[in-house]
């Protein structure tokens, strides 16, 4: 064979392999349920242990290849009287609130030992506990919205955050229907484009009233450190389900309904601290899970 013909073979044949092992790094890093390992033996591992822990994935997993680090946080500092005026204007039927003044704001309750300290304005009280959660509803006379569809849920939920000066930047999360008549429509804080599960905001709502709404707000102030690659969500979920402690045959068929990247922690009582990204695992029994994404440990 003339040499100069066998270079030519050997240049295309290797140009050819090069194609096909970039297109199989690429295939693999797509999302989906099966297309994250590209290799039989973690795939049958993952089913292995998803199986001998009763779950079964009902969602897609996202692509992985991310690198993120850590966001610094503070606690939101407040006046109370300011936030029960913000949240009076916008669930109001009137426009009473536009003529409302901090000073009419009337502590009702303040005794060291307790879990809240309560605050009332007309038919509203707004509790708030040691831990920074603040709840706020309406207490009498009239529903705070009428004649609301369930299917208008949430949408009504949304609106109220775009009124809400200090919620503005909450994004919709996902509803669970608590029983026949009440559903909880939730939020997240957003940061940078990540959701921020730390932060969160819960709408209890009736079929026709909106019932309470609960909160915890944080202040991110920017990452922090070099960014690291998170573990694939694929390796996340092994270990999830090699630890999930379930008997399958008692509780049935549990499924992985929801399965996100995002930023999570325990509420501190600290000036400031530092949230790692994390990958959260929801449940259709309302259990929800958070792996740290760098490290692969269970969040508490």
């Amino acid at each position: 064979m003339d040499v100069s013909r066998a270079k030519t073979v050997l240049i295309y044949t290797f140009l050819i392999l090069n194609i096909f092992l970039i297109s199989q790094i690429l295939l693999d890093k797509g999302g989906g349920k099966t297309g994250l390992f590209g290799r039989k033996e973690e795939m049958s591992k993952l089913e292995a242990a998803l199986q001998q822990a009763g779950l079964f994935l009902e969602t897609s997993l996202p692509k992985d290849g991310t690198a993120l680090a850590h966001i610094v946080v503070e606690p939101w500092h407040f006046k109370p009287e300011e936030i029960i005026l913000d949240l009076y204007g916008a669930f109001a039927d009137d426009e009473k609130s536009s003529y409302a003044e901090p000073g009419q704001v009337e502590m009702i309750n303040e005794t060291v030992g307790e879990s809240f300290t309560a605050y009332r304005f007309e038919d509203f009280e707004l509790h708030i506990n040691k831990k920074g959660v603040i709840t706020f509803k309406k207490t009498g006379g009239e529903k705070l919205l009428k004649e609301l569809h369930a299917e208008e849920m949430e949408q009504i939920a949304y609106e109220l955050c775009r009124k809400i000066p200090f919620l503005e930047n909450y994004g919709y999360d996902y509803s669970q229907k608590n029983t026949k008549k009440t559903v909880t429509v939730n939020f997240s804080q957003d940061y940078e484009g990540f959701p921020l599960y730390a932060g969160y905001l819960h709408f209890l709502m009736e079929k026709e009233a909106l019932v309470k709404l609960c909160f915890y707000r944080l202040e991110p102030r920017n990452f922090v450190g070099q960014e690291r690659e998170i573990i694939p969500p694929s390796t996340a979920l092994l270990r999830f389900a090699e630890i999930y402690d379930t008997n399958a045959e008692v509780k049935g068929k549990t499924e992985i309904i929801g399965f996100s990247l995002g930023f999570y922690s325990r509420q501190y009582d600290a000036e400031r601290w530092e949230i790692p990204p994390v990958w959260r695992i929801r449940l259709n029994n309302d259990e929800i899970y958070y792996v740290n994404a760098f490290t692969g440990i269970l969040e508490q």
